[in-house]
């Protein structure tokens, strides 16, 4: 019987579900059963008969993507299919909850997204790739937020679950495949619960994650933290408002007196100051799972 995630997962515990293979050499990708992604496990830690089953077990008999920019991505070409001077990729991965909802049709309304494309595509039928150009002339290129307005209203419009990683600008002298790859390792890691994404929201979490993986006092720290679930929200709110007490209360939908009071009662509690920035970000950080 085919293993499913949670098998290999208990057997290599670093391993990633992703709905695609990962092009970076480091990672093995195996499909799933049923059409259920794959399982990407680092080479890094097997034997070298491991690896070998491993690579054998991951011959996919699956018609590889023909698109000549994922070749280009992905390191099957060196050349690029046309003139660039620099390039970031937006990757999307989508789950319709309808199954007549034409796919063409969900591309075609993303892409108005941006005012020029190099490419758009579907990797598989539910991961698609958006290549932006580095515009010169027009240098003020959307925002995560930008996105995820549009984004939300596609939601509504195609029935479909939608998450978003964009991609950094990176020139076109840069080693592309392999900084492509990275970023496919770290959207494979967000959440599904986290819509929108790119490496400044990841990067805290992405990383620190090989430290936090070996480290006693991070996971002293964090059980003793997850101790006190009340606080979580208030942690998240004052970091994501950079520390600012007005827009965290009003996210939280409080009283400044009331976040004012949580805060001092939670530096007696712990010693941390959730008005001081670094005690912050390390509150921030065991919270990141």
């Amino acid at each position: 019987m085919p293993l499913d995630a949670a098998d290999w997962q208990r057997i290599y515990p670093t391993a990633l579900v992703v709905d695609q293979p990962l092009s970076d050499p480091r990672y093995l990708s195996l499909p799933l059963p049923e059409k259920q992604g794959y399982i990407a496990i680092d080479r890094n830690p097997l034997s070298r008969s491991e690896a070998t089953l491993l690579e054998t077990l991951a011959q996919d008999d699956e018609t590889p993507v023909q698109n000549p920019w994922y070749a280009f991505l992905t390191g099957q070409t060196s050349k690029a299919p046309a003139r660039f001077t620099g390039l970031r990729v937006v990757q999307l991965r989508v789950t319709m909850k309808d199954a007549s909802v034409s796919k063409t049709d969900f591309l075609e309304a993303a892409i108005g997204m941006f005012d020029d494309l190099l490419a758009h595509f579907w990797v598989d039928d539910h991961y698609a790739l958006l290549i932006e150009p580095l515009s010169t002339k027009n240098p003020d290129h959307q925002t995560l937020t930008d996105f995820a307005q549009v984004l939300a209203a596609m939601e509504t419009d195609f029935y479909a679950n939608i998450q978003i990683y964009v991609g950094n600008f990176w020139q076109a002298e840069d080693p592309l495949p392999q900084l492509f790859a990275e970023e496919q390792r770290i959207f494979a890691g967000v959440k599904a619960t986290k819509p929108q994404s790119d490496l400044a929201s990841q990067s805290l979490a992405y990383f620190t994650a090989p430290m936090r993986a070996q480290s006693t006092v991070y996971e002293t720290l964090r059980t003793r933290l997850a101790e006190m679930p009340e606080y979580a929200e208030v942690i998240i709110a004052l970091y994501q408002h950079q520390g600012n007490m007005t827009g965290a209360a009003k996210a939280l939908y409080l009283h400044r007196n009331t976040l004012q009071y949580r805060i001092d009662k939670f530096q007696e509690l712990t010693g941390w100051s959730l008005r001081d920035m670094d005690h912050l970000t390390l509150c921030y950080l065991l919270l990141i799972e």
